[in-house]
């Protein structure tokens, strides 16, 4: 019985369901869209992604890159703040797009924008989001930043998509 527990605790915590991930990529909010792009940005802050790039025109902005190693690990920068790439490391930075659906409501969307070193080559390789060898680390922290802006913008949305 204690190992059951165990299990159910640990499967729990390991990171937002399915339905919440869903519900944060789908929902729908009323509210004016620098509102919304503000709001995602001080989400992402708060997920410690600096902000790189905000285009306000277009309702976008990009992350500073992170460097991971192909396993997830954060790449840390060593002596005067460089980092040391190794076949198989990742820069990772989020795409973060307020949409408007409709004239009245935005949607929030975050794609990942992957390059992996590869050994011998000195242009890395571009792993779209649908890429088979995207590692799952990539689009799992996608989905907590997903998570994270919905939190912050849950005052401004529609009801959840499905009627949950």
């Amino acid at each position: 019985m204690r190992r059951g527990l165990l299990v159910v605790a640990i499967a729990t915590a390991c990171g937002p369901s399915s339905s919440e991930v869903r519900t944060a990529r789908e929902t729908l909010y009323n509210a004016d869209p620098h509102v919304i792009l503000k709001l995602a940005a001080e989400a992402a802050e708060g997920e410690k992604y600096r902000i790189g790039s905000v285009d306000e025109h277009e309702m976008t902005f990009v992350t500073a890159p992170k460097f991971y190693s192909s396993t997830g690990d954060l790449e840390s920068a060593g002596a005067d703040n460089i980092v040391v790439i190794r076949p198989g490391s990742l820069r990772v930075e989020f795409i973060v797009r307020v949409l408007a659906a409709d004239p009245h409501h935005v949607g929030v969307t975050v794609t990942p924008r992957t390059f992996q070193a590869i050994a011998g080559s000195p242009k890395p390789r571009e792993l779209g989001p649908d890429d088979p060898y995207l590692p799952s680390f990539v689009t799992g922290r996608a989905d907590a930043l997903s998570l994270a802006i919905y939190q912050r913008a849950k005052s401004y949305a529609l009801a959840s998509p499905g009627g949950s």
